[in-house]
Parts: C-alpha cells; structure tokens; sequence
C-alpha cells in the first residue's frame, strides 16, 4: 500500500511539472500545426544573454534569455480559412492573460501580443497580417525572460523575419 501511495505522489508530481513547463499558449500552435496550409518549426536551446538586440542610435534595447522561436506560416490558398479570419482565430487562442501591445494600423501590418508587463516579458507572439487575404499570413513567437526598454524593436523583429519572398 506504501509503494502505491508513493508511485501515485510521484506520478502527480511528474505531471504537475511537465504541465508547468508547457506555455499557456501551446493551444494556438497545436490547433493548427499539420493543418492544411500551415507550415511551422521551432528552435529551442537555453541561450544566455542571447537576445540583445539594439534598436536604435538612442540605446533602446530588449534583452534577455532565449529559450525558443516558433515560426508559424499559412497559406489561404492551401488551407480552409482566408488569411485574415486565420489571424483572428489564431490571436483569439491566447488565453486572457496575454496582452495585445500593438495593433494592426495604417502604418504597420503587425500586432503583437505579449505575457508580462512593461519592463519584463516571458512570451511575445507577432501575427504578421499580408495586404492581400489570399497572400500568406504568419506567427513568430519568441518565448525566454526578456528586458524591455522599446516594444516597436519586437515588431521590426517579426517583420523582417517574416518577409514573403
């Protein structure tokens, strides 16, 4: 009877830990990862100090701990759903407590939502939105412990790393 007591509290502790180390937003991507019109990778490894990036001449920066990249691309013409119903069907599977910080406007063409606040971020998710419903559409997410000094330098990340050529 111990033996089982004690096989059953490791079991809980297990699945306890491998459910915390999953983030809140893993639905977004297994909602659509092998779906037609969708092609993703990942790139995980613990890099230090990896993500330093210098925006601008005035020392506005992001830093911080790496830990993945996440790149999620769809096709309309490929898949069931036109690129922008793709876009908020995606961005409406971030749980609430992740926060929208830009939004898609005249002069830019990416939103990006985040989980943290405004100095210190765990996650960031750009959705990419093309002019043109039938031109692909895309996802990058960064996820780490990052430092925050200017949000805009996120979305310059995205979009360069989204450009359809």
């Amino acid at each position: 009877m111990k033996a089982l007591k004690t096989i059953l509290l490791s079991f809980t502790i297990l699945v306890s830990t491998v459910a915390m180390g999953q983030s809140k937003s893993d639905k977004l991507f297994d909602t659509f990862r092998n779906k037609p019109g969708v092609s993703y990778f990942a790139f995980t490894k613990s890099m230090t100090d990896a993500f330093n990036i210098d925006l601008d001449d005035e020392g506005k920066t992001i830093q911080g701990d790496l830990n993945e990249i996440r790149f999620l691309s769809y096709n309309p013409r490929k898949g069931n759903l036109n690129g922008p119903d793709f876009i908020t069907k995606a961005a409406g599977l971030l749980p609430g407590t992740y926060d929208r910080i830009l939004e898609v406007d005249s002069e830019n063409n990416a939103e990006i939502w985040m989980l943290g606040n405004k100095r210190k971020a765990l996650e960031f998710h750009i959705f990419v939105r093309n002019e043109s419903a039938d031109d692909n559409q895309f996802l990058i997410s960064f996820y780490g412990d990052f430092d925050i000094d200017d949000l805009d330098g996120v979305r310059e990340i995205g979009l360069s790393l989204s450009v359809d050529k």
